[in-house]
């Protein structure tokens, strides 16, 4: 209608009677030439959601309480305000209220059976043609969520059999017509679209024909790995689990439970973006599992098994078809480790025997007593020996000054320690489930608690603690930075003192009253002490008194004389299998000696000594150690030859960590290069430096291509164009099938050339994840590109690649859009880090950085807030710099550099840590020999020493420094 007609301008202008002129349009895209003689203009639109408080407060002014619990509920939960937009389900939701006033429900599976049963009862005469309605439209509903579809057209309604003219339709889906050619239909929410085809697919499931149940199976299939089962599909999950089925329960336990356990779902992380428009939280959601994933993947396991476990058992027990599910739900559970909170479910009430298959069960416990994890003013001594090179403007964007990372870093501890603070700290939850049983006939196999920041405990905590312990076979207790806490606790321990059979004690200090309380527990096996500066004076005299003891860890700050204070006769410590020591330059190892003497079961060893003498006594014994698959040597002085002599004997080695050594002369070099082929079970190999190694490096290598297991391989500081070419070649003609880090940073003789010669080559690595060619600060290279080119199509043949470390190597904005193209296309493209930004001292006035213009600030009250709070509250974050594949993954970071009023590619951080996630297990995350390489590598003087400027610069390049973590 270009033009208005004459009769229809007559009658709005020359409407004498009423003056009153009422103008219903149906096209409303097509009403243009209307508009100007409208004086007033109603349009339908979605029924908000404050009209619906209107409506509960006027019909349920009697129960005000109520509505003001329904608007509380909506207000913690703003994601489930769009299910109440259709008069209809507020109308249901009154029958419901009115039905059953003491059972009151406001979650949107309960308001949805509330409307589907208020359909019900409005065609109780007439069910059939409803049933069928709801059927096709959960067809339709079910395809279109796993093709991420919100809207359809009339074909595809008349495709799954919908028939858009039946009144029945409109109760579940509305028809849109303005402002377009063809109507669009959507169902009544996104979250009733989920609801309908849960009901779809449980129906496919429990049918009895086969073509239905391989559709339904079809369709489960799609929910291929845990991140999707937990985030995209959380929801619809939820829905399913509220529609039980006898016939399609087993079948849906059965598949979720197989995802945790299979390798292939694990690593399918892939994320629908389309799905997280509709949803904006599980975009959130997904963003931290992905984080916690790549962060942990042992508390990623912990949480999708909780979760996914929890998802199992509650469609299970909704469908009375437990004793069927239980075949797959005890072979999940054997050998499985799970937290506390899962013991509260019913399950476990009901088949208390399933504890048994466990392999243990985690608690976590985390206090305020919070302290820097890094200590920035020794960072700024070492890096007053580094000289700066002279960088290019274009290239200073790689640097970030020391200053503002120590100033980033405070404000991220300072969220953290608020959200602490305002945190209830609750004891764990023991209420049900499990819990319920008295007596308890089966017991916890093994019980790990972790105690993080925490000072004593208080008498609710005790009175769980308690309790759990009583309930469990062995207890191990990993205590970190929680000074008085083992004492608050001795009524527990007293009571159990036979069950506790691991004791490691992290960055506290021992009582008098706490040593003699470890003394008393004649079942532990296993006992650690690290990251303090006392030397117990009551616990080391008397390790005889542990007659079980099978391992001790000793990594105490500065440097005490550990094996001073152990006696010399240890007649009672004949079966120890892990012994890790750090002592001072001037300890006696005759004692050490005597032990391993009376140790023929050892199987992990490792020494950190400065200036010892009688070393080849120490070779002598350990060489009689057939079972050795570990061995470490840390320090400044390693007699390498007797050792090399040794090295052929140990057949079982698996690890050989001799990064701090090094062998100065050719001779011995060869003869270790030798013996390394010798060892046929070897999985992680970190060689020493030195000369000699220089000059065998290649030699070195083809002995590592006779290591079929080999999955860790650090060469660093000692290869050129030749050996590093020779790694490549290997790899090329089917070596290192197995290695997943691949470590070659700190090598400054390897030139920019031989660095494009082995990117070019370099292929045949499936499952190589980790990959540094770092270099140190003043050796930094301005990447040409020709060798960016060689790099990313390295890059790009490389599919399981989930790390590359290239620090120092300076890029320009050109060559980040290349290697950003090349991440975007990568297999791992949502879980690729590139670490590529250095922290470095402020030189003068200025620091080695570009200056920060123009930084997108993070508002508060955003639809983004979460993602950046969270990337705040991870420390040392300009330690490492990710490289984002485009705008919207950058958007989500915290803050985003600009350079020259141009936008950068590159994100300022690594994907942010998941803070609700990040407690869910703090020991895992940050274990405690982690914080004692952490801190060596950083060169804090108690720890031995100042070490080089070298290796601090390359640590704050290598290491993750997690903040404390809050309690959840």
């Amino acid at each position: 209608m270009d033009s208005l007609p004459q009769a229809i301008e007559t009658l709005i202008t020359k409407n004498y009677l009423s003056q009153t002129c009422l103008l219903i349009a149906v096209h409303t895209n097509r009403a243009r030439a209307i508009r100007p003689y409208l004086d007033t203009i109603l349009e339908i639109k979605e029924f908000p959601f404050y009209n619906t408080i209107s409506v509960l407060r006027k019909v349920f002014s009697h129960d005000i309480i109520c509505v003001r619990r329904f608007i509380n509920y909506f207000g913690k939960n703003e994601d489930l305000q769009g299910i109440h937009k259709t008069p209809l389900l507020v109308a249901a939701v009154c029958t419901d209220w009115f039905q059953n006033p003491s059972d009151q429900s406001f979650h949107d599976v309960a308001v949805f059976k509330s409307y589907m049963k208020y359909l019900f009862l409005k065609h109780e005469a007439t069910p059939g043609p409803l049933k069928a309605t709801m059927s096709s439209c959960g067809q339709l509903a079910l395809r279109g969520l796993f093709s991420s579809c919100f809207e359809f057209s009339s074909e595809d309604l008349t495709e799954a059999g919908v028939d858009e003219d039946e009144d029945l339709t409109t109760c579940l889906m509305s028809k849109f017509t303005a402002q377009r050619l063809r109507p669009v239909y959507r169902f009544l929410s996104p979250l009733f679209q989920e609801f309908l085809a849960a009901m779809r697919l449980t129906e496919l499931l429990g049918s009895e024909r086969e073509e239905d149940q391989d559709l339904g199976f079809e369709y489960l299939r799609q929910v291929n790995s845990p991140l999707k089962a937990l985030s995209v599909y959380n929801n619809f999950l939820k829905y399913v689990s509220s529609h039980p089925s006898s016939k399609a329960g087993p079948k849906i336990v059965s598949h979720l439970l197989q995802l945790v356990s299979d390798k292939e779902s694990l690593e399918n992380m892939s994320e629908n973006e389309d799905y997280g428009k509709i949803h904006p939280e599980t975009s959130q959601r997904m963003h931290l599992i992905r984080g916690l994933w790549q962060l942990s993947p042992e508390a990623f396991s912990l949480f999708i098994s909780e979760n996914l476990l929890n998802i199992a058992l509650k469609f299970a027990y909704e469908s009375n078809a437990v004793s069927v599910c239980s075949p797959f739900i005890l072979q999940f559970l054997r050998g499985r480790t799970l937290a506390l909170n899962v013991l509260n479910l019913q399950y476990f009430g009901d088949h208390p025997e399933s504890l048994l298959l466990l392999k243990s069960i985690e608690v976590s416990i985390s206090g305020n007593n919070s302290v820097q994890r890094i200590d920035f003013s020794s960072m700024e001594k070492c890096f007053e020996k580094v000289q700066p090179p002279t960088i290019d403007e274009d290239y200073t964007s790689a640097f970030q000054s020391i200053n503002e990372c120590e100033k980033n870093l405070a404000e991220k501890e300072d969220i953290i320690k608020n959200y602490v603070d305002i945190k209830h700290q609750a004891p764990p939850n023991i209420s049900a489930g499990y819990w319920k049983l008295s007596p308890k006939q089966y017991k916890i196999p093994r019980l790990e608690v972790g105690v993080t920041n925490m000072g004593p405990a208080d008498q609710a905590l005790l009175r769980v603690l308690m309790e759990v312990f009583s309930a469990s076979q062995d207890i191990e207790l990993h205590l970190m930075h929680s000074s008085g806490f083992l004492e608050s606790i001795r009524p527990a321990l007293e009571l159990n003192k036979t069950s506790v059979t691991k004791c490691s004690l992290c960055r506290l200090r021992l009582s008098a009253e706490e040593q003699q309380l470890l003394l008393a527990l004649p079942a532990l096996r296993s006992l650690e002490v690290s990251g303090t500066n006392q030397l117990p004076d009551q616990l080391f005299p008397n390790l005889d008194k542990f007659p079980s003891l099978r391992e001790l860890s000793v990594r105490l700050d500065g440097s005490p004389d550990v094996l001073s204070v152990i006696p010399g006769d240890l007649p009672n410590l004949h079966h120890m299998e892990k012994l890790s020591i750090q002592t001072s330059t001037e300890s006696d190892l005759s004692k050490l000696v005597k032990l391993i003497q009376n140790s023929p079961n050892l199987h992990v060893f490792h020494l950190k000594c400065d200036f010892f003498s009688n070393c080849e006594s120490l070779m002598t014994v350990l060489a009689s150690c057939k079972k050795l698959r570990e061995i470490e040597f840390s320090g400044r002085c390693f007699e390498t030859r007797p050792f090399v002599t040794i090295l052929p004997n140990f057949v079982s080695l698996k690890i050989l960590n001799l990064k701090r050594q090094q062998i100065p002369d050719k001779e011995t070099s060869e003869k270790f290069a030798q013996a390394l082929g010798s060892l046929r079970n070897l999985e992680e190999l970190l060689l020493p430096t030195g000369d000699g190694i220089q000059q065998v490096a290649k030699l070195i290598v083809q002995q590592c291509l006779q290591l079929p297991c080999l999955r860790v391989l650090a060469f660093v500081e000692t290869l050129d164009d030749d050996s590093v070419m020779e790694i490549a070649k290997g790899a090329t003609s089917g070596g290192f099938q197995k290695l997943e880090n691949l470590d070659i940073s700190m090598n400054h003789k390897i030139t920019e050339e031989g660095y494009r010669s082995f990117f070019q080559a370099l292929d045949n690595l499936p499952n190589l994840q980790n990959l540094d060619v770092s270099r140190h600060l003043p050796e930094c290279i301005q990447a040409q590109a020709t060798t960016v080119k060689a790099l990313s199509q390295c890059v790009s043949r490389l599919p399981s690649l989930t790390r590359l470390g290239i620090l120092s190597w300076l890029l320009d904005e050109e060559d980040v859009k290349v290697v950003n193209a090349v991440k975007e296309r990568h297999p791992q493209s949502k879980c690729l880090i590139i670490h590529w930004s250095h922290t470095g001292p402020k030189r003068g006035s200025q620091p080695l950085q570009a200056p920060w213009q123009h930084q997108e600030p993070c508002r508060w009250g955003s639809s983004k807030w979460p993602e950046r709070a969270l990337a705040r509250c991870r420390p040392a974050l300009q330690v490492r710099r990710a490289l984002s594949p485009s705008s919207a993954t950058r958007d989500l970071t915290w803050p985003v550099p600009r350079r020259n009023s141009t936008e950068s590619s590159c994100s300022e951080t690594a994907p942010p840590l998941p803070i609700a996630m990040a407690s869910y297990h703090g020991r895992r995350l940050g274990s405690h020999s982690d914080d004692f390489r952490r801190e060596r590598l950083l060169g804090a003087e108690e720890h031995g020493g100042p070490e080089t400027a070298r290796d601090v610069q390359h640590a704050l390049g290598k290491w993750f420094f997690p903040p404390p973590t809050p309690t959840v």
